[in-house]
Parts: structure tokens; sequence; C-alpha cells
């Protein structure tokens, strides 16, 4: 069979391929078709192969689409049939340029088209009806072993699922119908509704269990290992279809995988957490960080959104008596019970951590400002002899940033006591960004000239002429350079304070008028302030 006779096999299939390069390779032979939806899969390709797509292996950035057309000329493949618009826009000019010269056919194939549409008819003219269950079956399992080595996550895992059924997958926890795989395609509401009027059926089925909307179909499995049923997968059709015996064979297929996936996750994360605050401490303590994908599924598994606005905050106490603690801890539940904060934890020694979801997340210090100046004052009426200390982290929009929150609360409340030198107090990080940033860069060479060309130049000028330069050029900045506003707040005429920049400019031999100067004085200032 040549790549020309594709065009032939079935009009109403194939007459709509459209070969957009690699005329000259029209009379390439084909002897086998191999789909392809992983990394590796193309170096499974063999010489005649005729290889079909989506396209979906080249979102890893593991392998590009001109390395793609490279290989495929190299191992000798007899065309490339592509879904265009799916997971790949289009094809750049350079590349068809460079298939056409090596006749190397590739195909456009409509989106609508499914494997099964397309592979059946040639197998049929290559080998017979009889292999194509077989063959498709084979691939799939070549593809999840591929899948395998890559470290499978479940979206690859249901898209690959997509791709073989041309049907759009669900999959939910048993527990509570959370959603596992992330998708916003559609809405699903109506589903989890006849699921769960129909779960004594689903459970006593042998098969698939088959449901109708008014819009669609769904064929739903389950996902079950030898003591009990761990989630459902869904299958959508159209409204009015059945689920079609292939499709039935190809979910079957997976349902093993499917299983051991959601068995070996869970038995590392959620399903073992005791709490919500077991979940959030993990966040908190960065063991979700580069694994995105785990925490999506635990927050899942939890029914806790992934996508809502929150902040942290860290309150400190000087309290030390378990007894003690436990009152404080209910007075901070009493005082902030109008607000919507989920979850309270108890970390590092006496230390509480409170997840807030706001529902305005536009300016978090001036909603809850009054709120904490209230709770430290009803928790000083209570332990006046002891001391408390609020730090408040940014808004992060996403689960992913909350440990990044917990950092700028800590942060917050760390660098707030040290420049405000006072035991009760609170403190948001949006006002110590500056300081974060010094933090991080401390150790930078630049930093310390600056450093020691103004800071300690001017310090050792005071000690050794008793001056006060430092504490003049402290005022002179927290008063942004305003001579008025400096003189009065220092009680010293008009003049003495000139004098006094005078001798700066001199000292420092710069211009403090320069607004460049006045920042390397500022950045100077900070590091004084917080001792770096």
């Amino acid at each position: 069979m040549k790549v020309r006779d594709l065009f032939d096999l079935n009009a109403e299939v194939f007459k709509e391929f459209r070969l957009l390069t690699g005329v000259g390779g029209l009379d390439n032979e084909i002897t086998d078709v191999v789909i392809m939806e992983v990394p590796d899969g193309i170096y499974w390709i063999n010489p005649d192969n005729f290889v079909i797509t989506t396209g979906y292996s080249l979102m890893t950035n593991e392998v590009s689409i001109e390395n793609m057309i490279q290989l495929l000329i190299s191992r000798k493949a007899a065309a490339l049939g592509i879904k265009i618009g799916k997971y790949i826009d289009s094809l750049p000019e350079k590349i068809i340029a460079y298939a056409n010269e090596h006749n190397f056919p590739i195909i456009s194939i409509p989106l609508a088209f499914t494997y099964n549409s397309m592979v059946l008819p040639i197998l049929n003219k290559l080998k017979g009806e009889d292999s194509y269950q077989y063959y498709i079956v084979r691939k799939l399992h070549e593809e999840l072993s591929l899948l395998k080595k890559h470290h499978i996550n479940i979206t690859s895992f249901i898209r690959l699922i997509e791709d073989y059924t041309n049907q759009e997958i669900f999959l939910y926890w048993e527990n509570n119908l959370s959603l596992i795989n992330n998708t916003d395609r559609v809405d699903d509401a109506l589903l989890k509704k006849s699921i769960r009027e129909s779960l004594s059926q689903i459970y006593a089925a042998d098969r698939p269990f088959e449901i109708s909307s008014d819009t669609a179909s769904y064929a739903i499995f389950k996902v079950e290992s030898l003591t009990e049923v761990l989630a459902f997968l869904c299958i959508r059709m159209g409204y009015g279809q059945s689920l079609t015996p292939i499709n039935e064979i190809l979910i079957n297929e997976i349902l093993p995988t499917a299983c051991i996936y959601l068995l070996t996750n869970l038995n590392k994360s959620a399903r073992y957490y005791k709490s919500a605050d077991d979940f959030f401490l993990n966040i908190l303590d960065g063991a979700y960080t580069g694994n995105e994908l785990r925490l999506k599924e635990d927050a899942s598994y939890l029914n806790i959104d992934f996508q809502v606005s929150r902040f942290v905050c860290v309150i400190d106490t000087t309290i030390k008596t378990s007894g003690e603690f436990h009152i404080f801890k209910e007075k901070i539940i009493s005082s902030l019970q109008i607000y919507t904060f989920h979850y309270i934890c108890q970390k590092h020694g006496y230390q509480i951590i409170l997840i807030f979801e706001p529902k305005n997340s536009q300016n978090i210090q001036k909603i809850y400002e009054p709120c904490f100046q209230k709770l430290v004052g009803d928790l000083k009426k209570r332990f006046p002899a002891e001391h408390f200390s609020v730090g408040v982290g940014k808004t992060c929009h996403t689960l992913k940033h909350l440990n990044f929150a917990y950092e700028e609360a800590l942060f917050a409340l760390k660098i707030g006591k040290k420049l405000h030198a006072q035991q009760d107090g609170i403190y948001f990080y949006e006002n110590f960004m500056i300081y974060h940033l010094l933090y991080e860069i401390s150790g930078h060479p630049t930093l310390s000239k600056i450093y020691k060309n103004t800071i300690e130049r001017i310090q050792k000028y005071d000690l050794e002429n008793n001056t006060v330069l430092l504490k003049t050029l402290e005022m002179l900045v927290d008063c942004d350079f305003s001579i008025s506003q400096t003189s009065d707040r220092l009680y010293i005429h008009r003049n003495t304070l000139y004098k006094r920049i005078n001798k700066l400019n001199s000292l420092l031999d710069f211009d403090i008028d320069k607004s460049e100067n006045r920042l390397i004085l500022q950045i100077a200032l900070k590091l004084h302030k917080i001792g770096i």
C-alpha cells in the first residue's frame, strides 16, 4: 500500500485529508500504522510506518517539531498524519519546506476523526479486519509503557485515553465526586448528580453503567482495587449514543493502570492525611514544590478548591504553658469568627497559623488591620504579661503559591519586630518587600560597597568628632528630604541642618540633592536598620 492510496480507501473518512507537503513521497510504501502520543514513541518508529499523532507529545518540549520530522525522515517513515489545531496550531514554513525537500508527506487530519475511523480501513487493507482490535490494544499498551517511563501523571494519562477513544473523559474520586483530572471544558454538575442518584446501580453493574441527559450520554466505569472502589471513570458521548465495543475494550484495558496510579499516589498523600490541616501544613512546608499536578489531585481528593484567593497570617506569642496556650487559641477563634478562615494550625512551638479566604483580596491591610489590632488588644487584656505579634503575607490566588505566602508572613513578623523594636505589633509583608529583596541579595559585593562608603564612613566620622550626622541623615530620609520637617523634628535651625548636609556631601563625596544618590542613601539606611 502506498501513501497516495490513503486518499482512496474510504471517501467518507479520508476525503477531508489534506496533503500539506511532500508530494514527491506519495509513492512511499506503508506496511504498518503507528499511533504516537508520548515523546519516546518516536524512537519506536520503523521504516515504512505511517505515523499518526495529535501532537500532544510535542507539548512536553522534550522533542521539538523540527526534531520529530528529522527523526521520522532518518528512520524512513512513510508519512506523518497530524491533527492540526488540537495541540499544534500550524506547521512552520521551514518544516514544510524541509519535508518537501526530502519527499516526506505530511497529511493534515481533521480534528473530528477518531483513531478507529482512520486505522481500521488502513489495517483492513494491510492485514484484514480481525487484526484491528489486537492492534489498537497493543498500541495502547505500548504508549502506556512509555508514559510510565516519563513518571505518569493524571493529565497525560487522561489525554491518552481521550485520544484513543476520541471522547471526553472525567475521573472522579469515589468518596466525594471531586474531579481528579482538572478540566473546564464541560459543566459536570448534572453528571455528578446522576452518579449520586445511581450509585447503587453503578456498584451492582458488571459492565459500564450508562446514563443519559438532555445533551449527552455517559458510560461510567468503576476504578476498583480488590477491596474498594477508588474512583469513577466516565466517558462522555454524543446525545443518544452508546458505548462502542472497541472503546469499552480500551477503557477496560487502562483501568488497572488507573487503579495502580491512584493507590500509589494516595499511599503518599491525600488519602492518609488525618485532616485538611495536615494537607495545608505540607503545603506550607514546601512538600508540593515543583509538583503542581500532585497538589491539584490531593486538593481534589480533600474537596479543597485549588483556585481560591488566600493569605497566611502567623501569630507569635510568649505564652509557654499548654493551658494558657489553649485559651489563647480559643480566644483567636472567637475573635475572628466573622471572617472566613477554615484552617488553624499550631507549628514551631507556640505559634498559630491562620489561612484566610478573603472575599475581597484587593486591600488586605485596609480590611484586616483593624481586626488584628482588636485581636491583639483583647489578648493583651487577657494576658497582660505576655506579648503578641502578627505577620501577614500577601494574597495568593492558587494553592501552589501558599507556601510563599507563609514565608512572607514569617518574614514580615521577623523584620517588623526588628525594625520597630517592640514586642507587640501587626506587620504586613507588603510594607517590607524592599527589605526582603535586600535580604535576598545581601551577599552581593555592590551592597557591601554601598554600606561601607556611606554608613560606615558616617559612623566613623561621628565617633571621631562627636557629631550626629547619621541621626540627621536618618531623619532627613524619614522626612522625604524635606528641610523644614527635618529641622522641626530635630529641633534645630534650618541653617544648622544645611551645614550638616554640606558636611555629609563632603564626607560622602556626592550631592544628596541628586535622586540617584538619595536612592543609594535609602538603600544603605535600610541595610543598617536590618543589620546586614
